[in-house]
């Protein structure tokens, strides 16, 4: 074979890669920066009499003109004005567009727990001849009208939930078919992370058959897991930090758990309760418990009358004997009324005799704090929201320092970020400290609203947002 020959073949085999590669890689990267903004401007509503819009420098965009403006995603122009049944879409200079497209309307996504109403960032519908299609924020069309319904999937942005041939599929915002429309139903398994948020969340199918409905699922690039043949899917949201999916799924009756494809645990139990702290489940057969790890070996066997897991230990009942053991097992000597709690930092615990005493620990379980509190809840760092015996709350480190004193009723974490909210019930004014314990905010009648990246608090005559810390980026 001739070096000239040779050549051809090599650069003949890296064009195939290459062109592999950007198939299996573009929509790949297509759909991981879907949710990017190409405007770094925010727009927000307007309220008078009637709606308008304005920018993130407070200038008016829209006149208040009309009886409902939606912005499905606020670094876009694009706004859907209504007044009475009238409906148009318009720019940042009062200009209609999109006007190919007929009743275009924002997908409201569903669940979401929010003082505003979020919505699909990337995408509108659209009708005609009655079916639905979709078209992104240039006014290009993603999809032709040919679906029967389009609606979100309840939790998770850029993924839509379309219906054909009264069958439901989901698509993402480009378009791209993730599961086909086959099923009778699909919802999200609702599997949250602070770093992801919704995005690893799968989706349980469902189809009709002669014995009832049976379920499926899927994981979140739309890849089967679990074949339709289960009365009933449960995904285990507490397990997180793992690219493992643990489901609880249940045929005739009897319950079982799977790690992703793999059946750890027989379905032969009545019931299965999974505790995070200790990694281990709760089984039941006809009124007796036992319990098995999160590889499915026993941990106890399916003898006892009851058990419960509070804290990081079991509490087992016999007949009449009551013993309190550790997650393997184990016996340990404390009391049965008293329960030991992890916190977020792994330096502490908490301890609880009867939900009336409580008292700080360190790593190896030692009690290191002196007073007496009424109630002890870890808030960040090393800082413990605490109440003394006359019932008020204050803010204590690990060593006893009061930062914040006694004297309030209300003392809590906002967002489950490193902020405070103090206040008392017989006043409308609510003071937030951020992570340094340092007040930043005495406000009155005080509304929140939370984003990734910080939290807006405000009243009718005055609004701050601060960073995940509690310090103000803008007022």
């Amino acid at each position: 074979m001739s070096k000239k020959t040779s050549l051809i073949i090599v650069i003949s085999i890296l064009v195939i890669i290459i062109s592999l590669v950007i198939s299996i890689y573009m929509p790949n990267k297509k759909r991981i920066t879907e949710n990017l903004d190409e405007n770094s401007e925010t727009y927000s509503l307007l309220k008078e009499e009637k709606y308008g819009v304005t920018n993130s420098k407070k200038e008016v965009v829209i006149e208040p003109q009309y009886d409902e403006i939606i912005i499905p995603n606020p670094n876009r122009a694009v706004f859907i004005c209504k007044n009475g049944e009238e409906s148009k879409v318009i720019n940042e200079k009062n200009e209609e567009i999109f006007k190919e497209y007929q009743n275009v309307e924002a997908i409201k996504l569903e669940n979401i727990i929010s003082e505003t109403a979020v919505y699909e960032r990337n995408v509108l519908k659209y009708e005609k001849d009655g079916k639905y299609g979709l078209v992104d924020m240039s006014g290009e069309e993603v999809v032709k009208p040919k679906y029967e319904e389009i609606s979100s999937l309840g939790y998770k942005q850029g993924e839509i939930l379309v219906k054909e041939d009264n069958k439901y599929g989901i698509l993402d915002s480009q378009g791209n078919t993730i599961i086909k429309p086959t099923f009778d139903s699909i919802q999200s398994d609702q599997y949250y992370t602070e770093q992801d948020k919704y995005e690893k969340s799968g989706y349980i199918v469902c189809e009709t058959t002669e014995d009832g409905y049976r379920y499926g699922y899927y994981d979140y690039e739309g890849s089967k897991v679990l074949d339709n043949e289960y009365n009933e899917i449960v995904r285990i949201a507490e397990v997180s930090g793992t690219n493992d999916i643990y489901l609880i799924a249940s045929k005739n009756g009897q319950a079982g758990v799977f790690i992703n494809n793999s059946k750890i645990i027989d379905t032969k139990y009545q019931s299965i309760i999974y505790n995070d702290d200790t990694k281990n489940f709760i089984v039941e057969i006809t009124g007796k418990y036992g319990v098995l790890n999160d590889k499915g070996v026993e941990v106890l066997p399916v003898d006892y009358s009851s058990i419960e897991i509070k804290g990081i230990y079991i509490y087992t009942t016999k007949e009449e004997e009551q013993k309190v053991l550790d997650k393997e097992g184990k016996e340990v000597d404390i009391p049965f009324d008293t329960i030991i709690e992890p916190t977020a930092n792994s330096e502490y615990y908490i301890k609880s005799v009867q939900n009336q005493k409580y008292s700080i620990l360190n790593s190896n379980l030692e009690e290191i704090s002196k007073q007496e509190y009424t109630y002890l809840e870890y808030a960040f760092d090393k800082y413990f929201i605490a109440t003394n015996l006359d019932g008020k709350s204050g803010i204590i480190d690990a060593d006893e320092n009061i930062l914040l004193n006694f004297e309030y009723d209300v003392v809590q974490s906002i967002k489950g970020e490193n902020i405070l909210q103090v206040k008392n019930f017989d006043s409308a004014v609510t003071q937030i400290y951020n992570n340094k314990i340092e007040k930043v905010i005495e406000i009155e009648n005080a509304n929140f609203q939370s984003s990734d990246d910080y939290i807006k608090i405000y009243n009718e005559k005055e609004e701050y947002y601060l960073d995940n810390n509690g310090n103000i980026i803008e007022k």
